[in-house]
């Protein structure tokens, strides 16, 4: 090759090179999205004027009555209490809106926690796409959810706290397939944190699996409770006259309350006659639904979304709940159902063992998660109920979230009053 041709053969080279970063500087989708945030919620920072006064910033999810269930709702049990003994809270939404009119969550607030405070919470919006969230350097984060544990984790650089508080009602990770926003959520138990946990199954879950950077039996890291359910609101009625009734807690949304596996089990029992015995109601609740034909003739009808009060006389005047949930907490309904006086068929995992719930209530039947064992105890249940429904069984339950919470709340009291003093020295 002449040296000619070699030059000509270079330049052609840098001609298409120049062509490539050409194309390379426009615009392109694929070349140029910007990597996601792989949590969101607001940035935070320090902002002197809040030394002064500091507070418990309580990350929320969000702040709508309309989307209020029971995690949100044990969040308000716990912190309205620690309000009332005048330390400061304040409540911030992270990924959703705070209702316009907040007068309806401030009822909502008092009538559930019966707490009544001397000033009015404190609300914040920082669920924008830009928000930006301020803290003093001696407030203590509170986290609900896995994505705010990260926003908590965020916010220890602009304090002088090195630490939050985790609220934690579940295994979360366990909400999501394997993939990042299960790692993202796994990634929240090795924190630096301090552990308020719903259930003392969950605790002891996350002591065998959430891979903690701490000894869950550490009386100091982190204490559990068992939630209470109202005595006077869950209460055994007289027999309703009319059919017996079966209901089943159905959530299609939610995976983990293994709404097909639910239904294969009653169409298992019916198959199994369990219901030939007198005339039986299939009814559904908990979520949107639709009605299911069952063997037999037997149908499975939703039932419209309960006020509280209708839910609980709902649950009183049935004879069996079928709820279930793949997670090492019983979730509510077992628990109230168990309360006004009916026998629940539930699912084991892990350290919600058999044992663990009859420890609660004999009322509670815990067998594995698949269709021949539920279906088997559905059968039993109905069985048990076909003649007359049995007197209500005792549960070891708090009747009052005051009982349930007492030592919780002069726990977080006391480790506040600890996060504040180091960060004094």
């Amino acid at each position: 090759m002449t040296v000619r041709r070699w030059q000509r053969g270079v330049a052609r080279l840098r001609d298409v090179a120049g062509m490539a970063s050409v194309r390379s500087s426009a615009p392109s989708a694929g070349r140029r999205a910007e990597i996601p945030d792989l949590v969101g919620g607001p940035s935070v920072r320090h902002d002197y004027a809040l030394d002064a006064n500091p507070s418990v910033v309580v990350l929320m999810p969000h702040l709508s009555v309309g989307k209020m269930t029971g995690g949100p709702n044990t969040v308000f049990q716990i912190t309205e209490r620690l309000a009332a003994r005048g330390i400061g809270v304040r409540y911030v939404a992270c990924f959703g809106p705070v209702d316009p009119d907040v007068s309806g969550l401030q009822h909502h607030m008092q009538e559930l926690t019966g707490v009544v405070r001397p000033t009015a919470p404190r609300f914040e919006d920082r669920s924008g796409a830009d928000a930006e969230l301020a803290v003093g350097r001696r407030d203590v984060m509170l986290a609900t959810w896995w994505p705010t544990a990260h926003i908590a984790d965020r916010a220890r650089g602009a304090t002088d706290i090195g630490t939050f508080i985790y609220l934690i009602q579940d295994f979360e990770p366990a909400f999501h397939p394997w993939s990042t926003k299960y790692a993202l959520a796994a990634s929240t138990y090795r924190m630096p944190f301090r552990a308020i946990v719903n259930e003392p199954t969950l605790l002891e879950h996350l002591r065998l699996h959430g891979d903690l950077q701490s000894d869950a039996h550490d009386p100091e890291w982190a204490i559990s409770f068992m939630p209470a359910v109202d005595r006077l609101v869950f209460r055994p009625r007289d027999l309703r006259p009319g059919p017996r009734r079966i209901v089943f807690y159905a959530r299609p949304k939610h995976a983990r309350n293994l709404f097909e596996l639910g239904l294969r089990a009653l169409e298992q029992a019916v198959q199994r006659g369990a219901f030939d015995d007198g005339d039986w109601e299939l009814s559904a609740i908990g979520g949107e639904t639709r009605e299911w034909a069952l063997p037999g003739r037997h149908v499975l009808k939703p039932v419209p979304r309960l006020a509280y009060r209708d839910y609980a006389a709902y649950l009183s005047e049935s004879d069996i709940l079928l709820s279930l949930m793949l997670s090492p907490h019983t979730s509510y309904p077992p628990l109230e159902m168990a309360t006004a006086g009916g026998l629940v068929v539930t699912n084991t995992f892990s350290t919600k063992t058999a044992e663990a719930l009859a420890a609660i209530s004999p009322a509670i039947r815990g067998v594995p998660p698949d269709a021949d064992s539920l279906a088997a105890a559905i059968a039993q249940a109905a069985k048990d109920v076909s003649l007359v429904r049995p007197t209500p069984h005792p549960t070891t339950l708090p009747g009052s979230w005051d009982e349930s919470l007492g030592l919780v709340v002069s726990w977080l009291e006391t480790t506040i009053a600890s996060f504040r003093e180091g960060s004094n020295r």
